[in-house]
């Protein structure tokens, strides 16, 4: 359990030795290098040196990066390969990723051949949903047996348009043929909202037929650049859309033949996100004329060992200096590989800073057998360690889902402890417990989870004391952490009466000795919790004011409940499944069959809900009760300068 102590870095070099000195640490991979750029806004710099890097070229890169991404996306969906269920990335030797390299010019037209593709691809789409539409729109016109570009002869009038559903069609006829008996009336075709009507009249008589239909809500439709009947510009559209779609398919086989290119352009977008990095990174420096000053910080083991290597591989000066007692410097755990599981957890909630104690150790053991006593059933718990086993063994993993399945792993064993010790084996009834059943005496395991509640916080507490000490504050570990064990204990033996299962004429002595303590916890904390204040009134306020915090004692113990709670519902709702699955019967081969599709749904749900509702729980009491007490966080990562890629592990 160790935050790696670092040392800082100065390297000065000449500026025609920069590309190499950069590359070596690429190479070296074990140094963050500092921005150096706010040093320059002082007086003392600004006449000396100027800032490095080159804006205009990492935009371009950026840009190059985001156009292969996008072909690399694109061409996912026509890539046949299979794909593992983890994916990771691929081991690739310098030779070959030369050879791709030197292969650039060709992906970036391929790139470039792509992009005019897909161009080329739109624009057909575009052009047969236009199609698409006219047909739709001309489908109601479909009987419509005259051209659809004649408006009008030399006396009559050719009018196309649509009223609403409501509007009764033979009541337009009736009227018309009263008002305007030289008038031909058909109702042309009906949707759910609209009747599409064709009307014929002498022009002689519009006013009239304009007066008729105005009253009906009528809208007159034209047909812009259609020559024909509806059916023929309907068959006409029809034969283009097939067009289209086999001009489609080619260009999706054309861009599918590039398929192949793409495990080199995830080559390439490496190689560019490589370079963005190291061009990135001269931003950082400094520079005159003839050299260049850079900074930074790496493990403090490491320190000679890079030095020489990069002095005698450049001609450069290299100094290392450690940093002052009060010096915040990048954080880089180094754990075991059960702390390291949990890593993932404390970052989700802060990286803990330079100078205060990696809690990772401490905290593993807790959450997994939290874990464990909420999930509570020994059979999913060999489920889940023979599964996360199965895949640390067969797959190759990224570092970060290894991490994640060997936690998974842990929770798992530590799931079928507690099955073995409560006697849980998916709710089979009547399995013998190591200790004791919590469904038959649920008022033992809640003074248990009360228990355990008190020994997290009380290590929390240490570990704030640990801190201190590291601190050199060890009047602090007196007042902040001794008085407060003091009380909390006194508060404790004092309840000791209303917990279940305790019986209260057998610990009278206890709840005694906890009032004593209780009182000179009270009066040690009234007289020393506000020392930092001036005046004799603000202490004594301060100091009766943190007696409050008992409240808060109590409500962090009483949080441990959740593991009574939890660990009932995943062993009551495994019975009921039980209990429907036996209702069922097995009278023949079919309800046998169903049976157990009952008992694997079921289970299967009640197996994901209760483990993912262990893992948020076994979280927050990490988070909310024992960082609470200790943790301060607010650390930043040590990201040192190397080679990031998304794709490829370049072996060296």
């Amino acid at each position: 359990m160790a935050v790696v102590e670092m040392n800082k870095i100065s390297l000065i070099g000449l500026e025609t030795d920069k590309e190499r000195v950069l590359e070596n640490l690429m190479k070296i991979g074990m140094v963050e290098v500092k921005d150096l750029s706010e040093n320059l806004s002082s007086d003392e710099w600004k006449d000396l040196a100027q800032n490095d890097g080159d804006n205009e070229s990492i935009q371009e890169l950026e840009a190059k990066i985001e156009k292969i991404s996008a072909i690399i996306e694109y061409l996912e969906r026509y890539d046949t390969q299979k794909k593992g269920l983890f994916s990771s990335k691929r081991d690739l030797s310098i030779n070959d990723y030369s050879l791709v390299l030197k292969n650039q010019d060709k992906l970036l037209s391929v790139i470039d051949e792509i992009k005019q593709c897909n161009q080329a691809m739109a624009d057909l789409k575009s052009e047969k949903n236009k199609f698409s539409n006219l047909i739709l729109s001309l489908k109601p016109w479909e009987a419509l047996d005259i051209p659809l570009d004649l408006v009008a002869t030399r006396n009559s009038t050719v009018l196309t348009g649509v009223v609403p559903k409501m509007a009764d069609a033979d009541k337009i006829r009736q009227d018309l043929a009263s008002e305007v008996p030289e008038c031909h009336f058909e109702v042309v075709g009906e949707d759910k909202d609209q009747s599409y009507l064709l009307i014929i009249y002498l022009s002689s008589k519009e006013d009239a037929v304009t007066k008729v239909l105005k009253q009906y809500g009528f809208s007159k439709v034209t047909f812009k650049d259609l020559n024909g009947t509806a059916k023929h510009n309907i068959n006409e559209a029809s034969k283009k859309i097939d067009s289209i779609e086999k001009e489609i398919e080619g260009i999706e086989k054309k861009i599918a033949s590039f398929s192949s290119y793409k495990s080199d352009l995830e080559v390439l977008y490496d190689h560019m996100s490589i370079e963005r990095d190291r061009k990135k990174v001269l931003s950082n420096l400094v520079k005159t004329d003839k050299i260049f000053l850079l900074e930074g910080w790496l493990p403090a083991k490491m320190s000679e060992q890079v030095k020489g290597y990069l002095e005698k591989s450049c001609d450069c000066f290299v100094n290392i200096i450690e940093p002052s007692e009060d010096e915040e410097f990048p954080v880089l755990l180094a754990n075991n590989d059960i702390a390291k599981s949990v890593e993932s957890i404390t970052s989700m909630y802060s990286v803990p800073n330079s100078r205060e104690i990696d809690p990772n150790t401490i905290m593993a053991p807790f959450f997994m057998l939290f874990f464990g006593l909420m999930l509570s059933d020994g059979g999913y718990g060999a489920l889940l360690a023979i599964a996360t086993a199965i895949i640390l063994k067969v797959f190759k993993l990224e570092e970060g889902t290894k991490r994640f399945m060997k936690l998974m792993f842990y929770c798992g064993i530590s799931t079928m402890f507690w099955g073995l010790l409560f006697g849980g084996w998916f709710s089979i009834p009547n399995i013998p417990s190591l200790w004791f059943n919590p469904v038959d005496d649920p008022e033992l395991l809640l003074s248990y989870s009360l228990l355990f509640g008190v020994i997290h916080i009380y290590v929390g507490l240490g570990v704030r004391a640990a801190n201190l000490i590291r601190e050199k504050k060890y009047l602090d570990v007196v007042f902040d952490v001794l008085f407060w064990y003091i009380i909390f204990t006194g508060f404790a033996l004092y309840l000791l009466p209303y917990i279940p299962k305790i019986d209260p004429d057998r610990v009278t002595g206890l709840v005694n000795i906890g009032k004593y303590l209780l009182l000179i916890g009270a009066v040690l904390l009234v007289l020393t919790q506000g020392r930092s204040k001036k005046n004799i009134f603000a202490k004594l306020v301060n100091g009766i004011s943190s007696l409050y915090d008992l409240v808060g004692f109590l409500s962090d113990v009483l949080s441990y409940s959740r593991l009574l709670a939890m660990g009932l519902a995943t062993s009551v709702i495994g019975s009921i499944v039980n209990q429907m699955a036996a209702m069922l019967g097995f009278n023949n081969i079919f309800k046998i069959i169903l049976v157990a599709l009952v008992l694997l749904v079921g289970h299967a749900i009640n197996f994901a809900i209760n483990a993912l509702g262990a893992y948020v729980h076994s979280s927050r009491l990490q988070y909310i009760e024992f960082f609470g007490k200790f943790y301060k966080g607010g650390g930043t990562s040590f990201e040192p300068f190397k080679a990031n890629t998304k794709y490829i592990n370049l072996k060296q």
